[in-house]
C-alpha cells in the first residue's frame, strides 16, 4: 500500500522547496489508486501548511541572545534541553529547536564528557 505521509516525509527530508514539495504532495495523491479529483488540492494546501518557513535565523546570534538572557540551553545525545528565563523565549526556540540541536550536534561533537553539552 502506497503511504503518501511517508513519501512527503522521506521528500520533506531532502530539504526541498515548498514548491516542489506541493508539487510532489499532488502527484503522489494523484497517482494514487484510490485517489479522488478533490484530493490533490486537499494534499497540496497541507503541504503548503507544512513546508518550513524560508526565513534565516542566524543561529549563533540566537544563542548568544539566550544565554544574555540567562536561558539554559544543553544537548544530550539526540535531546535538546532547554530552560528559559521566562515564557516568552519559548516562542523563540520552538521555532528553531531542530536547528539549534543540529547546530549543536555538528559544532561541538568530539567535545562531550559524556553529560551533555551547554550552549
Amino acid at each position: 500500500m502506497f503511504r503518501l505521509n511517508d513519501a512527503v516525509r522521506r521528500y520533506r527530508a531532502q530539504h526541498r522547496s515548498p514548491t516542489e514539495l506541493r508539487c510532489v504532495a499532488a502527484t503522489a495523491t494523484t497517482l494514487s489508486p484510490r485517489a479522488n479529483p478533490d484530493a490533490a488540492g486537499i494534499v497540496a494546501s497541507v503541504a503548503a501548511v507544512a513546508a518550513p518557513t524560508s526565513e534565516s535565523t542566524d543561529l549563533a546570534r540566537l544563542i548568544e541572545q539566550l544565554q544574555e538572557e540567562e536561558a539554559l540551553l544543553q544537548r544530550s545525545e539526540n535531546a535538546l534541553l532547554i530552560r528559559p528565563a521566562h515564557w516568552g523565549q519559548l516562542d523563540t526556540i520552538g521555532l528553531h529547536w531542530k536547528s539549534l540541536l543540529l547546530l549543536l550536534q555538528t559544532n561541538y561533537e568530539g567535545e562531550d564528557n559524556g553529560a551533555g553539552r551547554t550552549a
